[in-house]
């Protein structure tokens, strides 16, 4: 993506948010049509960004755009095109489904009736039920559909299938590339299940501690590699990641980088290490090596790339 022409969804310009006992500090951006996937431990800030983003907690400096347009002077027109999934959905439980989306198509201009209609029949929902008499699967699927039915020009998906079996988590998945295709929206996705995010994302920012440490493309993560083996001392090579565990007289090594070719195999081997196997890392294991700090001996990255 070559992103001097492309133009931009979301930018979010030194967010600073403190609590007592946490602060968030990010810088990102995202593009048009582009999925980014913001992933992190409970408690990394994930919940807070959004919240900034949505102007529901008010952030202490700072600035964030959407299409271009500064949020607090234009908050009820960017609004009109955003389109918000939470975890914990909190619609008007004694409201009938039908009822609710009558409401919000007097509140968004772009709301397409039909889109919302067929969405309904294909999830199989009642609309004449309450939305506190639906099971958490089919509360799930309404507000979905109310994400959706704006046909917004971004979408907000937070944990959208946490707590959602197989069949269901498909469904979901199936229709936002289906709003992809119909609308192109940008997507900000959070997500502990890495499967959400191989299936949807552009790129993937990890977040830890309020401060995001990775943001690198998904099709960048294919090059990366790990190499194992065993060697008689230290290994001090520039990698991603590196860890030694000691075996009786040899140490073996597991070491993760995203530049494997012939000059980092050389240094390897001129440490005496014997390489016994090179293979990709899943996106678990690059998690776990990003957020939990696997023997991080250089990273280059810039935090937003």
């Amino acid at each position: 993506m070559n992103r001097d022409i492309v133009e931009t969804s979301l930018e979010v310009n030194c967010l600073e948010k403190k609590y007592k006992d946490f602060s968030l500090s990010v810088s990102l951006s995202i593009f048009k049509g582009e999925t980014l996937a913001l992933v992190g431990p409970n408690g990394s800030g994930k919940t807070t960004l959004i919240r900034c983003l949505l102007n529901v907690v008010r952030r202490d400096s700072g600035e964030v755009r959407l299409f271009n347009r500064d949020l607090d002077k234009h908050e009820v027109a960017i609004k009109q095109q955003i389109g918000v999934f939470l975890e914990d959905p909190r619609l008007f439980d004694d409201l009938r489904i039908k009822d609710t989306f009558e409401f919000c198509s007097s509140i968004y201009s772009e709301w397409d009736s039909q889109y919302a209609e067929s969405l309904l029949e294909q999830f199989q929902i009642d609309s004449s039920k309450r939305f506190k008499h639906l099971s958490k699967g089919m509360k799930a699927k309404a507000s979905l559909i109310i994400a959706l039915a704006p046909k917004p020009k971004i979408l907000i998906l937070d944990e959208p299938t946490s707590g959602l079996d197989p069949g269901m988590r498909r469904l979901f998945i199936e229709k936002v590339r289906e709003a992809k295709v119909r609308f192109n929206p940008s997507i900000l996705l959070t997500s502990h299940i890495m499967k959400d995010v191989e299936d949807l994302a552009d790129r993937i920012a990890f977040i830890e501690n309020g401060r995001i440490k990775l943001c690198e493309s998904r099709a960048s993560f294919l090059s990366w590699k790990v190499i194992e083996g065993f060697c008689d001392s230290n290994i001090e090579v520039e990698a991603i990641g590196l860890r030694l565990v000691s075996q009786e007289e040899k140490k073996k090594f597991h070491l993760l980088t995203d530049k494997c070719g012939e000059e980092l195999l050389g240094e390897i081997k001129a440490h005496g290490a014997e390489i016994t196997s090179i293979s990709s890392p899943d996106l678990e294991e690059i998690y776990s090596w990003v957020i939990n700090h696997g023997g991080f001996i250089g990273n280059n990255h810039p935090t937003d790339g």
